[in-house]
């Protein structure tokens, strides 16, 4: 041990095999641990959501009120613009905000480095599930135990057994996190303008369709806004096939950024799903949001 720690005064931790001053951030209920990753842009541990935002007034999720919560019960918080969901997750109270796009892409570079997601079991091999996306049934569904990871699917898995349709992750801390893939995309907190947005110089400029990443190879280089690591998953190999979902430009100018997919976007359903066809004012049944917590 490098020191004592005197118990009324710190507590400890240990991090493999080093002892440091406990620098443990304690989530809400409901909320995960997710670790900072400084690649991705967070410095400290922070916690977000395990669930989709959901709403106590109404469990139908799309006449809410009130602070969201975040719980299985319920279909998720929509009809909300990416305005009024940053002004709800701050209401809840202090340290709480909507995900910015760097804490989503630590917390999708955590799924995306975990094992358990794929379906060779190794990263990398084969797919990661892209949750409720198949359009079967053609709504979004509440969430359930963990165990019931197919939960209003139609199909049939666990937490520990894939499916594509399967609506959890396992995160690195052995916990599981549900929907970020599918169900309902997802506000975060992240404006890009039209002269910023990636895209396919085989397009010639943005356009209003989905594109794999494979293809997109302009504004991206070292310091532009959407250089590839702020977006898009570690390996650029990997494609919609491999689960990871699809890229949409679009025409919003600024756009409003959602991640993740919807119930309906089949392929382009995925953790690493971004949309950037929407304004600050929009709202859809198939866009929610989720908070996150931070110190």
């Amino acid at each position: 041990m490098k020191f004592l720690c005197l118990l009324s005064l710190l507590s400890c931790t240990s991090y493999g095999r080093f002892w440091e001053v406990d620098a443990f951030i304690s989530c809400p209920v409901n909320y995960l641990r997710i670790n900072a990753n400084p690649a991705m842009g967070t410095s400290a541990d922070f916690c977000l959501a395990k669930f989709e935002m959901k709403c106590a007034a109404d469990a139908t999720g799309a006449a809410c009120v009130g602070a969201p919560v975040s719980q299985a019960s319920g279909k998720p918080w929509t009809l909300i613009s990416q305005t009024a969901a940053r002004n709800a997750c701050a209401g809840i109270g202090s340290g709480y905000h909507l995900i910015n796009n760097s804490e989503w892409m630590t917390a999708a570079r955590n799924i995306e480095t975990t094992p358990g997601n794929w379906s060779g079991t190794m990263v990398n091999s084969g797919n990661m599930n892209r949750g409720h996306s198949d359009n079967a049934p053609a709504l979004s569904l509440a969430a359930a135990e963990d165990v019931d990871a197919c939960s209003g699917t139609g199909q049939s898995c666990s937490d520990a057994s894939w499916n594509l349709q399967r609506r959890t992750h396992q995160i690195a801390t052995g916990e599981i996190i549900w929907d970020l893939a599918g169900n309902v995309t997802e506000w975060i907190d992240w404006q890009v303008t039209a002269a910023q947005k990636a895209y396919a110089s085989a397009d010639g400029n943005t356009v209003v369709a989905w594109r794999e990443w494979t293809i997109i190879d302009t504004n991206i280089i070292a310091g532009s806004v959407m250089e590839t690591k702020t977006w898009q998953a570690a390996a650029g190999s990997l494609t919609s096939a491999n689960g990871i979902g699809q890229y949409f430009s679009g025409a919003a100018n600024p756009a409003a950024a959602n991640r993740g997919g919807a119930w309906n976007d089949v392929s382009a359903a995925g953790i690493y799903s971004l949309n950037l066809h929407e304004t600050t004012a929009a709202q859809y049944l198939t866009v929610g949001f989720r908070c996150a917590y931070a110190r």
